[in-house]
């Protein structure tokens, strides 16, 4: 093949702006911008390696009572430097932005889009974080509708600022959040006591919500969004709504899904090294040719069908070197049963990382990403004809029965 000789440009040009936008058109909604702050926070943990009696975030919900505005925000106990805000989080498309120069398999990762895309996008007033590490302060935010971050209400004044107390700078931070620090104490008096700092991310002036916060119907996405399973298993959710704990104080939990009779123990498949792209029907390899291990699929069963009400949990979730990469609503499978109404799970694969996409949705096309749908497809496909043949012999069983009676 001949070799193209040619010289490259120096720079390559981008429009800031209008690449910004492109990148948070998959995060302008409260249901898929407020997991992106929660993850945000669950990294941080994961980062650090706290226990789990640090792991407390709290998602802050004010409707604007007592001359206040409504905000909604999200707190956590981890606390961030200048350098981490200057050097990670204010880089757009980052992939390695939750990482930093950690690869724990416990960072669920992603490109550094979705939590500021939330605070750029769907707040009208503006958006800040507010944030102590040991005897640092910064406070770095937007306004409504730019996508320029900057320190407030400068740099000299917003970065650095000298903390005396933790505790007391907290205190003076949910100020306008309609959330006492007495009540976070009631459920975190351990993490509070076990912290050096804290991050807290407010939104104020909510996109949509003109009277009222619909605070059920975020609380119910959060427990549903496929993003939120991992942060929801290693963390303590507690939810604050005007100045009171949400449910008595219990931490949010991941719905449970009862599984089939019979079905307890999740069935692992392991993926072959290699299989056929059903388009190009050649092969291709789920271990980049040796580099990474081997994957599994691990398919669950629920003894409802999970069509409707269960529906967000309805999915293959994807899995990779950075944790949480997308998932893959199981209808859109090519499996014919009415048992794949009754089935989902996870495929954990190491190979899959580069088709993470900015939403962290479905996975981008490509050859390997064909093929490992196809046999998940195949798998689905498999365990629900099993299911099938179960009901039959129980159905010829019971017909041979009332013919001898």
């Amino acid at each position: 093949m001949e070799k193209l000789v040619y010289t490259p440009d120096k720079d390559v040009k981008v429009h800031e702006e209008g690449a910004i936008r492109l990148l948070c058109r998959h995060f302008q909604s409260h249901e898929a911008g407020l997991p992106e702050w929660l993850k945000n926070s669950a990294d941080a943990y994961a980062r650090e390696d706290a226990p789990e009696t640090k792991r407390d975030i709290f998602v802050i919900f004010n409707n604007g009572r007592k001359g206040q505005p409504q905000s909604i925000s999200c707190l956590d106990f981890s606390g961030m430097t200048s350098s981490v805000i200057e050097d990670n989080f204010r880089i757009w498309a980052d992939p390695e932005a939750a990482l930093a120069k950690d690869r724990a398999i416990t960072v669920q990762g992603g490109h550094g889009n979705g939590g500021k895309c939330y605070m750029t996008h769907m707040f009208l007033d503006h958006s800040f974080i507010y944030t102590v590490k040991e005897d640092r302060g910064c406070l770095y935010g937007v306004t409504g509708g730019s996508i320029k971050f900057g320190y407030v209400p400068d740099r000299e004044q917003g970065r650095d600022f000298h903390v005396d107390n933790y505790i007391v700078e907290l205190d003076k931070a949910l100020k306008g959040t309609g959330c006492p620090l007495y009540v976070l104490q009631k459920v975190a008096s351990e993490a509070i006591r076990m912290s050096d700092g804290f991050t807290l991310l407010k939104g104020v002036g909510p996109k949509g919500y003109r009277n009222r916060i619909p605070t059920r119907h975020l609380i119910d996405s959060l427990q549903d969004h496929p993003q939120m399973i991992q942060t929801l298993e290693m963390c303590n959710v507690f939810i604050v709504i005007d100045g009171k704990l949400y449910n008595h104080g219990r931490k949010l939990c991941l719905p449970n899904i009862k599984p089939m009779e019979g079905e307890e123990k999740p069935l692992v498949i392991m993926i072959p090294e290699t299989l056929l792209d059903p388009l190009s029907e050649e092969e291709v390899s789920t271990t980049e040719d040796g580099k990474q291990p081997q994957g599994a699929l691990i398919l669950k069963t629920s003894q409802a069908s999970m069509r409707y009400k269960k529906k967000v949990r309805h999915n293959i979730i994807y899995k990779a070197r950075s944790g949480y990469i997308g998932y893959t609503p199981i209808p859109e499978f090519d499996v014919r049963s009415s048992y794949s109404a009754h089935i989902y799970g996870e495929c954990e694969c190491l190979a899959l990382e580069n088709f993470k996409q900015n939403d962290r949705a479905d996975l981008a096309n490509s050859p390997e990403t064909r093929a490992v749908r196809q046999f998940i497809s195949e798998q689905i496909q498999q365990y629900a004809e099993k299911f099938e043949a179960r009901d039959k012999r129980r159905y010829d069983k019971e017909e041979k029965n009332a013919i001898s009676q």
